[in-house]
């Protein structure tokens, strides 16, 4: 408790003077993690003036905490997003891929810690809301894996550090369709596939309004123990299906409608956390798992608007489009209000700034999981400071060093092992976010410098 309380009286000192720390606050402060899903880097107006959807909840929280604008997903497709967001392990690493989740296996291993189990060991209650996507035991029936529904379901979050867990193992369109309750099912699907009264468009309101009551129910409990709420939203991924309340909202066509309700369910899970008074010992987060899917830049393309904002490629791409996402911190009394941070970070590095939050020994307790992930706390409390990050590889097929970065020329995943110097492009991101100039022929000695780093990289996974 000593440790704690100092490096909490620590924390307080080392924030801007504008800043007014409350001088009761207790030490552990809620975690609440919201993670959009295939929200793309222009869709919402804290990041793009142009955009055309509006986004005012999420805007608002810009004004209200730290706007990150070099933060980037863990890669640039779901699974090994969520992967490396929850261990701390480049996904890259350890070869998880979307395609893994056909093996009928947990993705993430029993020996992987999770943020989960780092807020659990540390007195918090642990609790998970929406698409889980990272695999769990499964029985094989012929050539296909199926759920084995007279068991528990075992290797999800409630076997990966989560108290509670309400939500799908996927997207919402994605079959078999029926909500998880902890280890076991609400109702089990029929033989088409879809649980008995499960309604595509109903699914999002639902978990909001669980993560509602949640929120709630802990700010009226006298337990004491601080909470941690990991909330993966379905939206806006495809299928797009939004509320009649939502749907023509926008004026925009149906993505620009089910973003709008994204916006609205994010408002009213920071709407509950005001309402309660839980908010002021609250660090509240909003992020996206990747860039936006191809369909939703085609589609808003249309109508002049860019998913991706002034970014270069999408969803599955490892140009800064595939991964550089939205990201918004809030903590009121210990993150200056309206503030911008040029900070570079990835979701790997949740576990570590967590630790260190924690006064946990990342290397000691947790070894060898989190390799990839480095604190990013002092540049949360100090967002006008710029602080370096070690080179991060991203998306498989780029890597980042400071400002300068080497993606392969097709952009997408390709097999490490058949990649030359010559199939790829570097590009200085500090005056070329967008990667429209390529310095590989003007400067070749850091582009095989780079690149030398990054097949070192590649020789030294194991993949899973």
């Amino acid at each position: 408790m000593l440790r704690l309380r100092s490096l909490f009286i620590g924390l307080a000192a080392a924030l801007m003077p504008a800043v007014v720390v409350a001088e009761a606050a207790p030490e552990k402060p809620n975690v609440i993690l919201f993670l959009a899903d295939d929200m793309g880097y222009g869709d919402c107006g804290t990041y793009n003036p142009e955009s055309k959807i509006k986004t005012p909840h999420i805007d608002q929280l810009a004004k209200e905490g730290v706007k990150f604008v070099d933060a980037h997903s863990a890669s640039n497709t779901c699974t090994p997003s969520r992967y490396g967001l929850l261990t701390g392990i480049n996904p890259a690493r350890t070869g998880v891929r979307n395609t893994l989740l056909g093996k009928g296996k947990p993705i993430i291993y029993e020996g992987e810690a999770t943020l989960a189990n780092l807020f659990r060991d540390n007195g918090y209650i642990t609790k998970m809301i929406g698409k889980w996507h990272l695999g769990f035991v499964m029985t094989k029936s012929g050539k296909e894996y199926d759920f084995d529904y007279s068991k528990p379901i075992l290797g999800g979050p409630a076997d990966r550090g989560f108290d509670y867990f309400y939500g799908l193992h996927g997207s919402h369109g994605g079959k078999p369709r029926f909500y998880f309750r902890d280890r076991g099912v609400v109702a089990e699907p029929d033989a088409g596939g879809v649980a008995p009264g499960f309604v595509e468009e109903e699914a999002s309101p639902n978990f909001c309004k669980d993560a509602v009551e949640i929120i709630r129910t802990h700010a009226a409990s006298s337990e004491g123990k601080p909470l941690f709420l990991y909330y993966a939203s379905l939206l806006p991924h495809k299928p797009w299906v939004p509320t009649e309340k939502w749907k023509g909202k926008s004026g925009l066509g149906l993505y620009a409608d089910f973003m709008m309700q994204l916006d609205d369910v994010f408002g009213q899970i920071h709407a509950a956390l005001k309402e309660t008074g839980l908010d002021k010992n609250t660090i509240l987060i909003f992020t996206s798992d990747n860039g936006p899917g191809p369909p939703a830049v085609k589609e808003m393309k249309k109508v002049d608007h860019s998913s991706a904002g002034i970014l270069k490629g999408q969803k599955a791409s490892a140009y800064e489009g595939g991964h550089r996402i939205p990201m918004i911190v809030k903590w009121p009394g210990r993150i200056e209000p309206g503030s911008i941070s040029k900070t570079t970070l990835n979701h790997t590095d949740f576990f570590a700034t967590f630790a260190e939050l924690l006064g946990a020994d990342m290397a000691k307790e947790y070894a060898p999981s989190p390799v990839d992930s480095h604190s990013f706390l002092t540049a949360l409390l100090k967002p006008s400071e710029r602080f370096p990050r070690p080179t991060m590889v991203n998306a498989t097929h780029a890597i980042r060093e400071g400002d300068l970065k080497l993606v392969s020329k097709g952009g997408r995943n390709k097999d490490a092992a058949k990649m030359k110097a010559s199939s790829f492009k570097l590009f200085n991101l500090a005056d070329d976010v967008s990667e429209d100039n390529d310095l590989a022929e003007t400067n070749p000695e850091k582009k095989n410098a780079l690149f030398g780093q990054y097949m070192k990289f590649a020789g030294e996974r194991k993949l899973k």
